[in-house]
């Protein structure tokens, strides 16, 4: 099977899941998100839960598929 990222945390293939842009990060769970991001980081940085006049600097939290086959690696 061909996987698109590479899980940050446990090193697992993904083909879908977080991607924390400006940290060059990707997390195939909940679980290996938060070994690294706390609940309540993820909570104030989630694209999905932002406000549009909120302010949360250059990182955003959202999860995403890859599907394009040039993304994924063999």
């Amino acid at each position: 099977m061909k996987y698109a990222r590479t899980c940050t945390a446990c090193g697992a293939g993904m083909n879908e899941g977080y991607v924390i842009e400006g940290a060059n990060e990707h997390y195939c769970s909940d679980e290996c998100l938060h070994k690294n991001v706390t609940p309540e980081d993820f909570a104030e940085f989630y694209i999905g839960n932002k406000d549009e006049d909120d302010d949360v600097g250059d990182i955003e939290i959202f999860w995403t598929e890859w599907e394009e086959e040039e993304e994924l690696a063999a």
